[in-house]
């Protein structure tokens, strides 16, 4: 009887001891604008974007593919759109005033446009 305690207490010990080392994963996800923003137009037509989000920050977002004109719309990828939101909260990011890239306006509104729905959307996931 007393060795069935003790290896009880051994097993109890390992056990909490594993648990206790062991860190969660992180709740990460994605959200496409191609749906939410299909009514939103750049200079040739929607501009979809993918946004992660891992531990209810913004771990980066994607251009998907679309119509604009590709020299403009680099012009738009070298801004700070797809940058300044990275390591921020969800919640901060939707507080941060985007501007439109000048010489690539319709294209930078448009993103800038999918940036905020898709914000909206992981405001919703991330609870």
């Amino acid at each position: 009887m007393k060795r069935m305690i003790i290896l009880l207490i051994a097993a109890s010990v390992c056990l909490n001891a594993a648990a206790a080392g062991k860190t969660p994963k992180p709740k990460s996800f994605v959200v496409n604008t191609e749906k939410l923003g299909k009514e939103v137009m750049g200079y040739a037509g929607t501009t979809p974007l993918e946004i992660h989000v891992v531990d209810g920050r913004i771990d980066r977002i994607e251009a998907l593919k679309n119509n604009e004109t590709p020299a403009y719309f680099q012009k738009v990828l070298d801004s700070p759109i797809f940058t300044a939101l990275k390591g921020k909260t969800v919640k901060e990011a939707s507080e941060v005033q985007l501007d439109a890239v000048s010489g690539a306006t319709w294209s930078s509104k448009a993103v800038i446009e999918n940036i905020r729905l898709g914000l909206k959307q992981a405001a919703k996931k991330a609870k």
